[in-house]
């Protein structure tokens, strides 16, 4: 049996503290259990052990969990849910278990009591270890068992003392306890400021928080507001990232609005207010994101305030950002509403149609994805740029595309792994994602179809279409059929090369290259037709439009 170590136990009689527990109560009955915000306990062995706690109140000081910690226990769990399945351990770590990272690298994990503990270490101790040695890097790592009497089941003086949680709290508490892991996994790397696609609906936000960090004595705080999904996020992270590149050791902390309540309440409840309070009034540089999460939550909203005054005595820079103008979040403090508003309140609204192109090409790049002008000209107004779509929305529909082409069409890689979308592949994607019943097929199109709509549309005959004839408008003719054959058949090349009377399929392959690199330069149309001066992007889209519609 595990040696036990008991805590001293200290007095709970402190008025002030009673008052500030029932100022949080509404607050405390969010929090969730496992996490990884809560204070470090002692440990006992020399990798493993279970020490027995009394329901103390006396803390050692936490790490900082908005950095490295969230990254390790995430990727901990990552591994324990890929090897042992989500049922399994949720069924061990859940809201009376808690897992963190102590200041000296190791892994805590604490349960309510001794059985829970031990089981947790016979059950999940292989897997604990592996994970921990994948997060941790070292092939020893620390991990120590701790019984934390904080985690028992509620009694009924807890329970007078803190508000019991309706039914959709609870789904709440437990949807929030569940999807953490994904929030804070580590794979996702943070974003550069450099990277940031800027255009006339951000330009004003990025160079806003971009000279807030830069400049070389700090100014006013800066406050973003937009919708969900332009960039709010980014410029916040690259902000921090850019901050340690330019003054290295400077204090620096991103966080959100639902994490700052969450880490301020388990202070509260842990007795270690002084030291959430150390960790934030030394700051250089405050990035909190979603701050309108903070409505409604008075303590919360009153500690922010003293935090936010004390950084800005000090000459820390501030950078927020919300979904709304600080004026406009509902049940936010005065207080705070007028200190945000007294700083630089900038807008970010959603891409228009040259910032949303510029978005899809990086993002398909970025997944090795060739797209030309047309098909992100088709993605743009399928997803509804002008019309509420956001920069989330545009990855999105990149990334379908992409899947689409991969799955339906193996050919379309090229060796490297690049990725070429045929018109259909995007066609299909959009359907998928807007919604549409793609299990009704659309009339096959025939190359016989494609040839009569283009020799109507420019005049020309069927004779001398198939003929040796070198007219612009002919020439433009063929080239038309070989590329919408291509993209909306399945004819190869010598099918087509014999439909226009070519014996030798290798000049319909240089015209269907040609073709495609004056599309890529956005060439006009100068054919001695009635399209000329028309971009030949938009004339490949009308006769596409006319061949499908019969």
């Amino acid at each position: 049996m595990h040696n036990r170590l008991q805590d001293a136990t200290q007095p709970l009689n402190t008025n002030r503290a009673d008052e500030r527990d029932q100022r949080v109560s509404r607050e405390t009955r969010d929090t969730i259990r496992f996490d990884r915000a809560a204070a470090p306990g002692r440990e006992t062995g020399a990798h493993s052990g279970i020490a027995q706690a009394a329901p103390s109140r006396a803390r050692a000081p936490q790490r900082d969990t908005d950095q490295a910690t969230p990254d390790v226990c995430a990727l901990v769990h990552a591994h324990l849910v890929r090897s042992l399945g989500a049922n399994r351990v949720r069924r061990y770590l859940n809201e009376r278990t808690q897992m963190r990272q102590l200041d000296d690298g190791s892994i805590e994990i604490c349960a309510g009591d001794a059985f829970t503990l031990d089981m947790i270490e016979r059950r999940l101790g292989d897997a604990l270890r592996i994970g921990a040695q994948f997060a941790l890097g070292t092939t020893e790592p620390v991990l120590r068992y701790r019984v934390d009497a904080d985690l028992q089941p509620q009694t009924q003086q807890g329970a007078r003392e803190i508000a019991p949680q309706s039914d959709d709290s609870k789904l709440q508490t437990l949807s929030n306890r569940v999807a953490l892991p994904k929030q804070n996994r580590a794979p996702e790397r943070c974003p550069r400021l450099e990277q940031f696609v800027v255009g006339a609906s951000n330009r004003l936000a990025y160079e806003s928080v971009k000279q807030c960090v830069e400049a070389s004595s700090p100014g006013a705080p800066v406050f973003v507001h937009g919708v969900c999904g332009v960039g709010k996020t980014h410029l916040l992270r690259g902000a921090t990232l850019l901050a340690r590149r330019l003054r290295p050791g400077c204090k620096v902390r991103y966080t959100t609005g639902e994490a700052f309540t969450n880490a301020f309440v388990n202070a509260i409840r842990t007795r270690t207010v002084e030291a959430f309070q150390k960790k934030y009034r030394g700051l250089d540089l405050l990035c909190i994101d979603d701050i309108h999460l903070m409505a409604g939550k008075q303590a919360t909203q009153h500690e922010l305030l003293q935090i936010f005054n004390t950084l800005s005595l000090g000459g820390a820079r501030i950078i927020l950002a919300s979904d709304a103008h600080p004026r406009m979040i509902a049940r936010l403090d005065q207080a705070l509403s007028s200190r945000f508003s007294a700083g630089l309140v900038v807008r970010i609204d959603e891409p228009d149609a040259t910032l949303a192109r510029q978005l899809v090409a990086g993002i398909a790049m970025k997944h090795g994805l060739t797209l030309d002008e047309a098909a992100i000209r088709v993605i743009c107004d399928r997803v509804g740029i002008g019309r509420g779509a956001s920069v989330r929305d545009l990855e999105g529909a990149v990334l379908q595309v992409h899947a689409v082409c991969r799955l339906l069409d193996r050919d379309s890689s090229s060796e490297r792994g690049a990725v070429t979308p045929t018109a259909s592949h995007v066609r299909q994607a959009m359907s998928l994602r807007c919604g549409e019943d793609t299990s009704i097929q659309s009339r096959p199109i025939a190359l016989d179809d494609i040839t009569r709509t283009i020799c109507a549309e420019l005049s020309v005959s069927l004779g001398d279409l198939r003929g040796k004839g070198r007219q612009k408008k002919v020439v433009l003719a063929r080239e038309l059929i070989t590329h919408l054959a291509r993209q909306l058949t399945s004819k190869s090349f010598p099918e087509i090369a014999h439909m226009l009377g070519r014996s030798n399929h290798s000049t319909v392959i240089t015209a269907a290259k040609r073709f495609k690199d004056r599309l890529s330069a956005s060439q006009s149309v100068q054919a001695d037709c009635p399209f000329d001066g028309l971009p030949l992007v938009e004339l490949t889209q009308r006769l596409t439009q006319s061949v499908q519609q019969g």
